[in-house]
């Protein structure tokens, strides 16, 4: 494994499955954000050690693409690595891989920033990575990030959701990885099985909270949907795209 790089073998167990006994897309975020945090412990920069600076990793901006099926039992190599950032950088991306042997399964990419004891974002020069960490020259996903414009109306309400204990992270809002789940549950399990997801983006606009209760909005146009997770008040809490092929 190169340096910078970090890497973990899989195996494709029911509940990373849809049901089609395949890779399901909420398994794909899991997953990153699982080799994400472990990568980060090792390099010193994980929840307990940011913790005891009063420092937190937000989650800024997240996307997913899918290519190929991985099927129930099948061994799955994840990769990780953060992307090179300056001292001055106020957000920076990590990247992901899945493969199953030579084939990829899905590419994807991160985009962080720190939260500081003030509730302040901190630039990187003041937390953050090992100032002599052997950042990769390389990144999974080339595009920059989608800049998302909240244009869903009130008629695009799909349901409610009212964010439980279950929902809430270490850092005691909404985890996530929770409103990938509430935007796909928009759609059919025979949809998410169909393998015709081909990419998922989400921009992280604001927190939510326990016992909140949150809109999730839907506007389907051919083989895209604009969505988005809003706050009781109609603020953003998540703005997001799901692409089909």
């Amino acid at each position: 494994m190169q340096a910078g790089f970090f890497e973990k073998q899989i195996v494709l167990t029911p509940d990373l499955c849809g049901s089609a006994a395949t890779l399901s897309p909420l398994a794909a975020f899991t997953i990153f954000q699982g080799v994400a945090s472990e990568h980060a412990e090792k390099i010193g920069v994980g929840g307990a050690a940011m913790a005891k600076r009063g420092e937190f990793w937000l989650t800024v901006h997240s996307r997913v693409d899918f290519y190929e099926p991985a099927y129930l039992m099948d061994e799955l190599t994840a990769s990780t690595w953060p992307e090179q950032c300056e001292g001055q950088d106020i957000r920076c991306f990590r990247s992901y891989r899945l493969t199953r042997g030579e084939q990829t399964v899905a590419l994807g990419r991160t985009q962080w920033a720190i939260l500081g004891p003030e509730q302040k974002i901190l630039r990187f020069e003041q937390s953050g990575f090992p100032a002599d960490f052997p950042f990769p020259d390389a990144a999974a996903i080339a595009e920059p990030p989608v800049r998302f414009h909240d244009e869903l109306t009130q008629d695009e309400l799909i349901y409610t959701h009212l964010v439980r204990a279950t929902d809430i992270d270490m850092g005691r809002h909404m985890n996530n990885v929770v409103y990938i789940r509430l935007l796909l549950d928009c759609f059919s399990a025979k949809e998410l099985a169909s393998g015709r997801i081909k990419s998922i983006e989400a921009h992280y606009a604001s927190p939510c909270l326990e016992g909140e209760t949150l809109g999730v909005f839907c506007r389907r146009k051919e083989r895209l949907c604009r969505m988005a997770v809003r706050h009781a008040d109609g603020r953003p809490a998540v703005l997001a795209q799901i692409v089909f092929r």
